[in-house]
């Protein structure tokens, strides 16, 4: 049985040092209370659809990607167009809002959705321990009372009920449905094919971590996120969250979510390598990215250039 009072209080406030941006306060106010926010349009479709025409030509290259598996994690190192993606200014305004000023990128993932492809079921995440049993994200912060980690989800074609949306259960990010932590092997050192899903949750089975097995959300509190290419959805994994099967016969969705924390989170803390989705991880070349303020921290090893030599860009906390 889960101790509850042994889990990290779950919370829906943003940090204390919050750069509070006018033109969005209503939208930080919406995403506090439900967990989430959008659609919030980054590029005109035309300009998304060529974007990520060129993003799929450069993926088929991974001979300068961090990772020797088949799992398109931190392609932002070797596909120039992530690189300047990832620091987006609307990106970085609102993560201001809600982080503070001083803010790390620490993934990218790629989420195709095939024709064909079930639904991906209802799942809530913290520290990223389901993969294998070890916290990817450390707070180090014993004041901070906020969000830790924030998910930005670029879809580049159109994702729809049909095709495959997100959804969120509005609200419950307030409380503990799953926990992570739970002894389990569902999903846990199996070799499995990521781009190629026809299970739940990429391989991993989330029902074996909710806290009440009888739980399932209240169909009012379901909101299904339909977007169009170049528009984004900002949410906060601790958010239940899940997506719709692709009942098409030829529509891919694909979107390219970015993982980003403040600088006091530490990022696969003591560790030189993970495991997920039945791939090993080697994190020799790894580095997080600042795209926001500074880092006075220095838990992190901070990359500032691509594998191209390109560098990174630190926008300023305003």
């Amino acid at each position: 049985m889960t101790d509850l009072q042994a889990l990290p209080k779950p919370t829906a406030n943003l940090a204390a040092n919050a750069v509070a941006h006018e033109d969005i306060k209503d939208d930080v106010a919406a995403f506090q209370r439900d967990g989430f926010f959008g659609p919030i349009k980054l590029y005109e479709p035309d300009e998304a659809s060529s974007m990520i025409r060129e993003i799929r030509a450069q993926n088929q290259d991974h001979s300068k990607a961090l990772y020797h598996n088949n799992v398109n994690y931190d392609r932002h190192f070797d596909i120039p167009l992530l690189n300047s993606h990832i620091s987006h200014p609307t990106i970085i305004k609102y993560l201001q809002s809600i982080l503070g000023p001083d803010v790390l990128m620490w993934r990218t993932e790629f989420f195709p959705k095939f024709p064909g492809t079930e639904g991906t079921e209802w799942h809530q995440v913290r520290d990223y321990s389901y993969a294998n049993g070890n916290p990817q994200l450390l707070p180090t912060d014993p004041d901070w009372n906020a969000f830790i980690d924030i998910t930005v989800w670029t879809a580049w074609t159109p994702a729809t009920v049909e095709t495959g949306c997100l959804r969120f259960v509005r609200g419950s990010q307030r409380n503990w449905y799953y926990d992570e932590r739970k002894t389990t092997d569902s999903g846990r050192g199996q070799n499995f094919d990521v781009n190629n899903s026809g299970t739940a949750f990429f391989g991993y089975k989330f029902a074996d971590f909710l806290i009440d097995p009888a739980w399932t959300p209240p169909e009012e509190d379901v909101v299904r996120m339909e977007m169009q290419p170049g528009e984004a959805v900002i949410f906060s994994a601790t958010c239940v969250h899940g997506s719709e099967p692709n009942v098409t016969e030829r529509e891919t969705r694909f979107a390219i979510a970015g993982r980003y924390v403040p600088t006091h989170v530490r990022v696969y803390p003591n560790q030189k390598q993970f495991t997920a989705h039945g791939a090993s991880f080697d994190l020799s070349d790894y580095g997080s990215v600042l795209v926001s303020g500074e880092d006075k921290f220095g838990h992190n090893k901070i990359r500032t250039q691509d594998v191209h030599g390109q560098p990174f860009t630190t926008r300023p906390a305003r």
